[in-house]
């Protein structure tokens, strides 16, 4: 491995620090439920993070916040100071010590983030892919980074070509179609075992996205009376409150249990929330009328040993993928075929990201020189034009003159700066 330190950038060299895309947070895939329930919370918890991000220094940043992620998305002049400050914030946020959180957080940076946002956006990041909620979770952090006065010319062209790469996604292929099949095939299932909905009752136990999707397609199926529950007090009334239920308590969960006629569990919890006595409780007192048991949650909230109790009718998430999808094959393709639209995207950007960089360079070249030029003249108005000139020069040349030395020659450094200056005609 070449350990050599190599010369930096033109625009490092004259003071111009480029800005790179960083996403630091907690995702299902490497942190536990419990450190992302901490951090999820109300729009105000999100505003105060964000107005947090501005004291540690960053200008333009956003909060994404879901069942599945608590991420910041920005962009940085430092990476380094940036990674730091964000996962002091993250465990600050958390209420853990930042060795404890650290090792849970993913760190993503350049194309290597550019290409997340973009997935994450057309919801091919998410447990249950294709899920619709994904995409106005982001516009909605947007919204907020902008009501905080955190966007600004990087985030901006990033979330913009995410939310355009998205809506390809949904338009060009079939990857949306799980999500609201799965939902449509509960429909069903609830009708094969209750018959006409509107008089039956449902339990809602979690904030799953997936577990969102499908009590609004039961809503609109016609059940009207509706429970909610979570271990946060505070999640399971802003819970109610969206759907007009009853926000139930731990204390009351066999209760709401009995009363429910379908319960649809997506929390993810680490153990099981719904066990094998408690639906024998329940149905003793329903008189052992059927429940319909949904389990949306990935490893699954619902204990399987209620596969042997009668009366009880458990669908896992793999058995509704199943009765949603004709086949793996399929998924894989649509999966497949959003990959490859949110590639060319990301080329894309990136072709578009270098264009303007250097449009971004030339103008503040152009700035920079005119401001050492009006400088130079105002030391002393009276210089004749050698002087003028030979001060200019060095101050031009000191700021990169003096990055060069602190570093090694470099050729591809070299190269640039002899075809930007035409440095090998000029010596001839």
């Amino acid at each position: 491995m070449n350990l050599r330190r190599r010369s930096p950038p033109i625009g490092d060299l004259l003071g111009i620090a480029p800005r790179t895309f960083l996403i630091v947070g907690a995702e299902y895939k490497r942190a536990p439920v419990l450190l992302r329930d901490r951090l999820q919370g109300d729009e105000s918890d999100a505003l105060r993070l964000l107005w947090r991000c501005r004291e540690v220094g960053l200008d333009q940043a956003m909060v994404l916040a879901t069942c599945d992620r608590c991420e910041i998305w920005t962009a940085v002049t430092d990476v380094a100071r940036a990674r730091t400050d964000i996962t002091t914030l993250i465990a600050e946020a958390a209420g853990d010590a930042v060795d404890e959180v650290q090792p849970q957080l993913h760190y993503l940076a350049e194309s290597d983030a550019l290409r997340y946002a973009f997935a994450v956006a057309a919801s091919l990041e998410s447990q249950v892919v294709g899920e619709p909620q994904v995409l106005g979770q982001v516009k909605e952090a947007y919204r907020l980074a902008g009501r905080a006065g955190m966007t600004g010319p990087m985030i901006d062209s990033v979330l913009q070509s995410a939310l355009s790469t998205a809506k390809r996604v949904r338009s060009e292929t079939d990857i949306a179609a799980q999500s609201v099949s799965m939902a449509a095939c509960v429909v069903k299932l609830g009708r094969q075992v209750h018959g006409k909905l509107d008089k039956a009752g449902a339990l809602l136990i979690g904030d799953g996205d997936l577990g969102d999707l499908v009590a609004d397609h039961l809503t609109e199926a016609g059940i009207k009376r509706w429970s909610v529950a979570h271990p946060a007090p505070q999640r399971a009334r802003e819970l109610a409150t969206r759907r007009q239920a009853h926000a139930a308590s731990p204390s009351e969960l066999d209760q709401v249990l009995a009363d429910a006629d379908i319960v649809i569990a997506a929390l993810d919890s680490l153990s099981y929330v719904v066990t094998a006595p408690m639906i024998e409780a329940a149905l003793k007192k329903r008189r052992r009328r059927p429940m319909l048991l949904l389990d949306l949650a990935i490893p699954g909230d619902v204990d399987p040993a209620i596969d042997r109790i009668d009366d009880a009718f458990r669908y896992g998430f793999d058995d509704l993928e199943r009765l949603a999808m004709s086949g793996r094959k399929e998924r894989e393709e649509a999966v497949k075929a959003a990959y490859a639209i949110v590639d060319a995207e990301l080329a894309g950007f990136l072709r578009g990201q270098e264009e303007r960089g250097a449009a971004d360079l030339v103008s503040a070249l152009r700035a920079h020189f005119d401001a050492e030029r009006l400088a130079v003249l105002a030391e002393n108005p009276q210089m004749d034009a050698t002087e003028v000139t030979r001060r200019l020069v060095n101050r031009l040349l000191h700021r990169p003159i003096t990055a060069l030395r602190q570093g090694q020659p470099d050729k591809s450094l070299d190269e640039a700066a002899s075809r930007l200056f035409d440095l090998d005609q000029k010596q001839e």
